[in-house]
């Protein structure tokens, strides 16, 4: 028999469960483990990542996404151990975890379950580590707000026991779904996990039927776990809400009775408090997109009152109650054109610049079908779009200088420092290369306390908060090759919210990470990272295909003219969204592995014959167009597709 039987579902994030499992073969020590994985039919090379990195791994291939619970029970089955730890793909242990909630769970024989200290990638404390169950008046204080209001309440913040010392041990009654670790004999009398539950709420629901079966639960904080996604990463969600809401309401009908009168309530309360919440997550990244909108717009109606008063010398030249109609349109298709260019979420200021542009060309296109009664002077479009141009740069600029945290920073310079030997370094900042991430390397610090060499480092861990502050540093990796994920999970304590933290765990090739318990884990790989894998990218080229085709439509008589290389039924299939005007090579055997596309009516490269192409360099030039594809760069191989056809049919 063995001593622990760990037990992780993966759904598609390959990069966190490999660090996850990392650290699990790290913390094993002395102790006779078995690991299983359970895959919800993940698309990510999760399986294949583990089956090839982990042989040793008991891995279940689920052909469905059966859900937390249901995979779950289908490992514990499967056990032979006196303990199981049910853990999240997005953790990391530390190495001490496993030896230290083994030796507790022995010298207390009345314990079933217990759960850990978690923090956040940014080592904050999460406080669903410790809960109670949430009976009809705890549920309503913590909807209504009240147990934010009053954190250290024993009667307003029961539901996360913020009364009780994070850093004591404590016996509690639920345990987090992210780590449960459970005496095998509790499923004996307690039950599995109720697969009623898809996803979340099935810990409250087994961590309530631990103590209706005569266990204790305990908190456990003598070691920390870090989990990147904590409880609220998804809650930005309309599907979370659903599922959430879904779940309380199946546990409050399964304990507390269908016509417990306070039920209507809480029901209520989950309704409000799951879209109050859903709200302020969005609205926010909406901020600039609206300000964007009210410029453009209130910028076409100011030139046209001016280019009405001085060109016309008649203030009512325009029919403002149908033009207004086409400004708010032509301005909602720059915000649009602008999302399109990532220009709300990375290089804002050159995005920004490409998707006016962009904007601009396409509104020139809706104004050449505008029936004549319809159209009025295309200088105000010219000179709107300049004068948005500028009055965009500004407010840019503005909003930087004076509500940073508006603008998103993933795509701007950061300034960063590594933790770890020069070996380490030389590979982060390689994973960082090949994501193409702007950063400013402030200087490696030496991952131990003693003495370092001052040329290669610019200073001791020890005085890594003081570093920080004189460096100007935004963000620290840690590698875990020569620091323990203990002493990480202190500094992590010291620095608080300064900086951006992230974690390289050795014998790995990705980064991992997460800005805030409140958003997505975060990561850097040396994988391929495809252009064309990113939806907004690949709606771009959709866009550029269509704006082309349409283009191509108008002027087919000319075009015809010049090259014969383009039919009119190609451009009635890129029109009907059945090809793209680029696209791969379609006799590559390994295509399976490159991001969808439609069908092209070109090549990315021009070549003679490619039956002469052998398999490596046919998979090569398709591996190339997904990862640096560029609407300039479609539009050149167009180009050259064209000119070619011309000189073809010229020389026939």
């Amino acid at each position: 028999m063995k001593d622990i039987s760990i037990v992780i579902v993966n759904y598609n994030v390959r990069y966190f469960i490999e660090q996850c499992l990392y650290s699990v073969y790290k913390a094993v020590k002395h102790l006779k483990v078995e690991i299983f994985v359970v895959d919800n039919n993940s698309v990510d090379d999760s399986v294949e990542s583990i089956k090839k990195n982990f042989p040793e791994v008991i891995l279940i291939e689920n052909k469905v996404n059966s859900g937390f619970a249901k995979a779950n029970n289908q490992a514990i089955k499967l056990t032979d151990s006196k303990y199981t730890l049910l853990l999240n793909p997005d953790t990391i242990i530390s190495d001490d975890t496993l030896i230290k909630i083994f030796n507790f769970m022995e010298s207390h024989p009345e314990a079933g379950a217990l759960g850990v200290k978690l923090i956040d990638g940014e080592g904050r404390f999460l406080p669903e580590s410790k809960r109670s169950i949430p009976t009809p008046m705890i549920s309503l204080f913590r909807l209504t707000g009240l147990s934010k209001l009053f954190p250290k309440s024993r009667i307003f913040n029961k539901y996360n026991l913020g009364y009780l010392d994070e850093n004591k041990t404590h016996e509690v009654e639920v345990l987090c779904g992210a780590f449960m670790f459970i005496k095998n004999e509790v499923f004996l009398k307690a039950g599995l996990l109720d697969e009623d539950f898809f996803m979340y709420g099935e810990d409250i629901d087994f961590s309530y039927r631990i103590g209706k079966a005569g266990f204790k639960i305990y908190y456990f904080p003598e070691t920390t776990t870090i989990h990147f996604k904590g409880e609220s990463t998804k809650k930005s969600s309309i599907k979370y809400h659903h599922t959430f809401y879904k779940a309380m309401s199946i546990f409050a009908r399964k304990h507390f009775g269908v016509f417990n009168f306070s039920l209507f309530f809480i029901n209520i309360a989950i309704i409000i408090a799951g879209s109050i919440s859903y709200l302020r997550k969005n609205l926010s990244s909406l901020a600039i997109p609206v300000i964007d909108f009210i410029l453009f717009f209130f910028i076409l109606v100011l030139f046209q009152k001016l280019w009405a008063e001085y060109y016309y010398h008649d203030p009512q030249y325009y029919n403002a109650s149908s033009t207004y109609w086409f400004y708010a349109l032509f301005s909602l298709l720059s915000v649009l054109s602008i999302y399109l260019f990532n220009g709300y979420s990375k290089k804002y200021f050159v995005s920004s610049i490409k998707g006016i542009l962009a904007g601009t060309i396409a509104i020139f296109v809706i104004y050449a079908f505008l029936p004549e009664s319809l159209r009025f002077s295309r200088a105000i479009i010219v000179f709107g779009a300049i004068l948005s141009l500028t009055s965009m740069v500004l407010v840019r600029m503005i909003v930087k200088a004076l509500f940073p945290k508006m603008l998103s920073l993933k795509g701007l310079k950061k300034r960063i420092s590594i933790v770890g030997m020069e070996d380490e370094i030389n590979r982060v900042l390689r994973i960082m290369d090949i994501n193409r991430i702007q950063h400013d390397f402030a200087g490696a610090i030496f991952p131990y306390n003693s003495d370092f060499e001052h040329n290669k480092f610019i200073g001791s861990v020890s005085r890594i908060n003081e570093l920080i502050d004189v460096m100007k540093i935004d963000e620290v990796i840690f590698c875990l090759k020569n620091i323990e994920i203990s002493e990480v999970v202190n500094y992590l304590a010291l620095i608080g919210d300064k900086v951006k933290v992230k974690i390289f765990p050795d014998e790995t090739h990705s980064i991992i990470g997460s800005s805030d318990r409140n958003s997505k884990g975060e990561f850097y790989s040396i994988d391929i990272d495809f252009r064309l894998a990113k939806s907004n990218i690949r709606m771009i080229k959709y866009f550029a295909d269509i704006f082309i085709a349409l283009t191509m439509f108008i002027f087919f008589p000319v075009l015809y003219l010049i090259t014969k290389g383009i039919t009119f039924t190609d451009i009635l299939s890129v029109l009907k969204g059945e090809k793209t005007w680029i696209s791969y090579l379609l006799i590559d055997s390994q295509i399976e592995k490159l991001p969808i596309i439609k069908p092209g009516v070109f090549l990315p490269v021009i070549i003679g014959n490619s039956n002469e192409l052998s398999e490596n360099e046919i998979h090569k030039i398709n591996v190339e167009y997904a990862r640096n594809y560029s609407i300039w760069s479609d539009m050149e191989i167009l180009f050259r597709n064209i000119m070619e056809s011309k000189r073809s049919a010229e020389n026939k």
